[in-house]
């Protein structure tokens, strides 16, 4: 046989280095199945029914925190009371279909019914009840899948799942190591209509949330203090205050 030449080993020696310094790819997780990723969040949504918690928001041009008391029961209601150093600033609630708000100085109560539309006037992304509920215990939207979820690891340590339902797409990403779910991003019709991002975990709930609304570009964030699910709540606590005046959602001009 013939012996390489210099010139064939030179052209070895490049192949080789090339493979040397070659970049290698992002390590993506191990194969997960949906079912595996959906579980734990189906068991939360199941075990924890209610909230009482304190916590600090974050919204509008300024973003600055303020302090706030939040409570929560499945199915439809929720009491978020925003606070100042005086004391009630202003109280947002929802019972049944109804959604109202109370600024204690103003001594007048807006009320509407809890649709979409009026949850972005005056929270700035367009929720409904369920979906409310959901985010503020942890969890995403809950949506019926049409077709069967698709996960793929998109990157060094997440995973990206595509829910198809009825009227969109619902896209969530989790973590490779702890399967914890890290954000959720929903569009209609093509379009981006809410994104929620979750962190800091504890005891499988994450204490940090981040809402946003992209074509209205609005935020809202959210950091839990202290949190006692599945709180023994009273209804009376959810209904709308008394007030001297009572006016329609539609005269807020917007949120914040």
């Amino acid at each position: 046989m013939r012996r390489p030449g210099r010139g064939t080993w030179a052209v070895v020696a490049v192949l080789a280095a090339g493979c040397a310094f070659r970049r290698p790819g992002p390590a993506l997780g191990p194969p997960v199945s949906a079912e595996t990723l959906f579980a734990p969040l189906a068991a939360r949504r199941v075990a924890v029914t209610s909230l009482r918690a304190r916590a600090r928001v974050r919204s509008g041009l300024a973003r600055l925190w303020t302090r706030e008391a939040l409570l929560v029961q499945r199915p439809d209601a929720v009491r978020i009371d925003i606070l100042s150093p005086m004391g009630l600033a202003l109280a947002v609630g929802t019972v049944s279909r109804t959604l109202w708000a109370y600024p204690p100085a103003d001594g007048i109560r807006y009320e509407g019914s809890a649709t979409p539309g009026n949850f972005a006037r005056l929270l700035g992304a367009p929720v409904d009840v369920p979906d409310l509920i959901d985010i503020l215990l942890g969890l995403p939207p809950h949506r019926e899948a049409v077709t069967p979820p698709a996960v793929e690891a998109v990157a060094d340590g997440e995973y990206r799942v595509e829910l198809r339902f009825a009227e969109g797409a619902q896209t969530l990403w989790f973590s490779t190591s702890s399967l914890a779910l890290l954000r959720v991003e929903e569009s209609r019709a093509g379009a981006p209509l809410l994104r929620v991002s979750f962190s800091d975990y504890h005891d499988g709930m994450p204490h940090g949330l981040e809402v946003s609304a992209p074509d209205a570009g609005k935020t809202v964030s959210l950091a839990y203090d202290a949190v006692e699910p599945n709180a023994v709540l009273d209804p009376a606590l959810f209904a709308p205050p008394p007030a001297a005046q009572v006016m329609p959602l539609e005269a807020i001009r917007g949120p914040g």
